[in-house]
């Protein structure tokens, strides 16, 4: 039987998981602007794709065939952006363009807690946010770096201005069902670096990181300091590198969700839609 790797081209970053566990990130920010235009601009396109060729090499030299699916960014580009990008990447491996519902859902499997009807999962991408647990899966339009271009179009920069303009933007996008859920697990580049922060970490540390409990209340302490730091001191941390613009508005649409959905704590976790899909092309391609 062939080996298989899995492709996740989300909205901030394209990200690859091999066949012996071999995990490669590049951050393309393929959503960058979408608010306002509409669709995917050719520079996120070019790095996409460029991205896709240097992970499709990978898996080559694997022995591995890889099969791709795309999230927010893809799912909302108009205009003929999302056929250009999808007749691209498809030459280079399939492209499934999955529903936000089909996303949360591979989030629930790859975070091993599809099996576990009392505990929730709240999936925080550069796109789109996703709530799911037994019985309902909630897929909002709003991420990093969505939230990103919003807080530089309609806010002073301020802390204050800056929660404000999010909060509003999340208003109507969310639905937050009636249900009382204890545990939570928390996946995605914006909850995994915040945890990794709480512990003081300048390298990645994922045990770590999955043994931590990370609060609402830690989060919007640490929201208030990174934005305190100012984009230069983020960028120069070594956790930040590739996220020091989107790490405060992505908190920002993490302390909306949290707060609509009465979540107390998360348990962060790597293991996400990306660990699902592999699950499932495996199984079934």
């Amino acid at each position: 039987m062939q080996k298989k790797a899995a492709v996740d081209i989300g909205s901030n970053s394209i990200r690859y998981l091999g066949p012996n566990g071999e995990r490669r990130l590049i951050t393309t920010r393929l959503a960058e602007n979408i608010i306002s235009t509409g669709k995917l601009s050719d520079a996120a396109i070019e790095r996409s794709i460029a991205a896709l060729k240097e992970l499709a090499a990978i898996a080559a030299a694997q022995g591995a065939k890889p099969y791709a699916y795309a999230t927010s960014a893809v799912r909302d580009a108009k205009f003929g952006s999302r056929e250009r990008f999808l007749a691209l990447a498809g030459e280079i491996m399939p492209v499934r363009v999955l529903s936000g519902e089909e996303e949360a859902t591979f989030a629930r499997i790859g975070a091993g807690i599809a099996d576990k009807p009392d505990w929730g999962l709240i999936d925080l991408g550069g796109g789109s946010c996703q709530l799911i647990s037994e019985g309902f899966a909630v897929s909002a339009p709003m991420g990093c770096v969505r939230a990103k271009d919003i807080c530089d179009k309609e806010s002073d920069g301020s802390y204050e201005s800056m929660r404000e303009a999010v909060f509003r933007a999340c208003e109507g996008l969310f639905r937050f069902p009636r249900i009382r859920i204890t545990d939570w697990i928390g996946v995605g580049g914006t909850i995994t670096t915040l945890a990794a922060l709480s512990l003081g970490l300048e390298e990645y540390d994922e045990h770590a990181v999955e043994s931590t409990l990370l609060t609402r209340e830690r989060i919007e302490l640490l929201s208030k300091k990174l934005h305190e730091a100012g984009d230069g001191a983020r960028s120069r941390h070594p956790l930040l590198t590739k996220r020091h613009d989107v790490i405060v508005p992505g908190t920002l649409v993490l302390l909306y969700a949290m707060q609509g959905m009465g979540i107390r704590a998360l348990h962060p976790s790597k293991a996400d839609g990306l660990d699902g899909y592999y699950k499932y092309i495996c199984q079934n391609m």
